[in-house]
């Protein structure tokens, strides 16, 4: 299971207007955007539902690219309700990225246990 991808940019706003969003911007020909991806493909399957993830193919969401400042690959962003609330640049391992999430998961749902800590398998 891979983050989504976008069909069109004009989608964008609608799938990430509420709740945790990740998104990830990349090209295909790039090595480390690929090892992005593939980092990405695990948590996806942890989040599940938890929190839209998306795929950004920068070759062809150029409008995307230009109004989030993205002028590296691959780039993330994490957005709460639709406002970007943290920026990555490069390949991030897996640990930092479920830290990030959690938080924002938190965050957004005040009850549930701080304590909880992510493992994946």
């Amino acid at each position: 299971m891979a983050p989504e991808p976008l069909e069109n940019e004009n989608e964008f706003d609608r799938r990430i207007g509420r709740g945790v969003s990740l998104i990830c911007f990349y090209t295909p020909w790039s090595a480390p955007c690929r090892l992005q991806v593939a980092i990405l493909d695990r948590l996806v399957r942890y989040y599940d539902n938890r929190v839209i993830m998306l795929d950004l193919n920068v070759d062809y969401m150029e409008k995307l690219r230009m109004r989030f400042g993205v002028h590296r690959i691959p780039t993330l962003i994490v957005l709460q309700n639709g406002v970007e609330c943290h920026r990555l640049v490069g390949v991030q391992p897996e640990s930092d990225l479920c830290r990030i999430i959690d938080s924002k998961l938190a965050a957004a749902a005040p009850g549930r246990n701080k304590t909880d800590k992510v493992k994946l398998t």
